[in-house]
């Protein structure tokens, strides 16, 4: 599940491999068929023990966006239609227990994990696929506002795919395989979920590989940014983090990209989020040797403040997939931490001054589960909300459960045990 360990390119590739086997796994009955037959008492008191569905199990982490009051963290599901998710309440209240379909077409499943974003009226989420890229509008009150849109139909897309939205459209993020590179790609879609066909979508130079794209809306410049993993010939073990501005309108700003992060060794999986004054760009740095959590400062004209990199978190073992969220005067940092030896969600503050508040980082996991991956977070009504994965074991294919906690400003864990997005069998 954990990337940190892959090359760009293997990385993505295995994400394939993963989604086209999960692909082809079959989902159990919903119910058992009685052919008409009555059930005795017994059977009738048996049957009434069992679930209406099969227990969700999730099989990638999740994304959580927050709009209108609540949260909406979804995942990749082993049901029908394969993205599935549920709202969640700023008290905590979990709202679809029983999780709501995202997907509602009846094309390929969707396959790793998806995006999600708030335009100010919707959700969009987004995911990949055996055919290409899909995505649909989800109402805040949980309603899937069909039909499902199609973002580009090629068997050569790479998760992760990534989302931001203005008001008037949203920026879909992917990676796109070549015979010799993979290269990112944009494409955007209006409030309406009409997809708009730009003739110049490609964000990386190529040949070459580049992979692990996230992007962010900036409101005051009226611009996106994305970032993403960029070997730039240097071959795998060397990836650096690179950004490209895309305008509201398709127009791309800056070429095939400027570097963000060039220092030694894999730089990999960024993140990044609009503070109201700069952006703010995480990612997984093994320069020290082991994956750690590093961070930069980038103005709205793209000039990087932190060239040398902030270290947000140097803690023994590997931190990696970081993930980050924004509000007022900070900027909350979550990743996978194996300090202990098993994966735990930690996080830290990170200041508008670049100043780190929490320099050992805090639990936000509390071991509910034997392993505690994949982390995800998003700000809103006062406070921030973590998702991510938790199971028993972390095996190839291996189902789990989405688990969910808020923290408040002062790096409080409101919720221990952690709330259960997914019901367990």
């Amino acid at each position: 599940m954990n990337r940190s360990g892959r090359s760009g390119v293997a990385g993505r590739c295995g994400a394939v491999l993963l989604g086209a086997l999960l692909a082809g796994c079959q989902v159990g009955p919903e119910a058992e068929e009685t052919n008409g037959e009555e059930l005795s008492p017994t059977e009738t008191s048996l049957a009434a023990l069992k679930p209406p569905h099969p227990a969700p199990l999730a099989r990638s982490g999740p994304a959580v966006a927050y709009g209108d009051g609540k949260y909406l963290t979804v995942w990749n599901d082993e049901r029908t239609g394969g993205v599935y998710g549920t709202r969640i309440r700023r008290d905590g209240t979990v709202l679809d227990p029983e999780g709501i379909r995202i997907n509602i077409g009846d094309g390929a499943p969707g396959s790793g994990r998806p995006a999600v974003a708030f335009n100010g009226t919707h959700f969009f989420v987004v995911w990949n696929h055996s055919d290409g890229v899909d995505g649909v509008r989800v109402k805040p009150d949980g309603t899937v506002v069909g039909p499902v849109f199609r973002l580009i139909q090629t068997d050569e897309s790479f998760n992760p795919v990534g989302v931001a939205c203005s008001p008037k459209v949203c920026v879909v993020t992917f990676t796109i395989a070549g015979d010799s590179e993979t290269v990112i790609f944009f494409v955007r879609v209006t409030k309406n979920g009409v997809v708009i066909h730009d003739p110049t979508r490609t964000l990386s130079s190529f040949p070459n590989f580049a992979g692990d794209a996230a992007v962010t809306w900036n409101n005051k410049r009226k611009e996106f940014l994305v970032v993403w993993s960029d070997e730039h010939g240097a071959g795998s073990g060397h990836e650096d983090i690179h950004g490209n501005r895309v305008a509201e309108d398709g127009t791309i700003l800056d070429g095939h990209g400027f570097p963000i992060s060039t220092a030694i060794g894999a730089q990999l999986t960024p993140d990044v989020t609009w503070t109201g004054q700069r952006y703010h760009v995480v990612w997984s740095d093994n320069r020290n040797g082991s994956p750690d959590i590093f961070g930069a400062r980038v103005y709205g004209n793209g000039t990087v403040e932190d060239t040398d990199g902030i270290p947000i978190s140097t803690a023994t073992g590997a931190q990696t997939e970081p993930r980050i969220a924004h509000h007022n005067s900070k900027s909350l940092v979550v990743w996978d931490d194996k300090r202990t030896g098993v994966h735990r969600i930690f996080g830290a503050r990170v200041g508008e001054d670049g100043v780190v508040w929490d320099p050992t980082g805090f639990a936000i996991s509390q071991g509910d589960k034997p392993q505690e991956f994949l982390p995800d977070v998003a700000y809103g009504g006062g406070q921030f909300f973590t998702a991510y994965a938790g199971a028993e074991a972390i095996l190839p294919l291996e189902p789990h459960f989405i688990l969910g906690t808020r923290v408040n400003h002062q790096a409080e864990v409101k919720d221990s045990p952690a709330l259960p997005l997914t019901r367990e069998p």
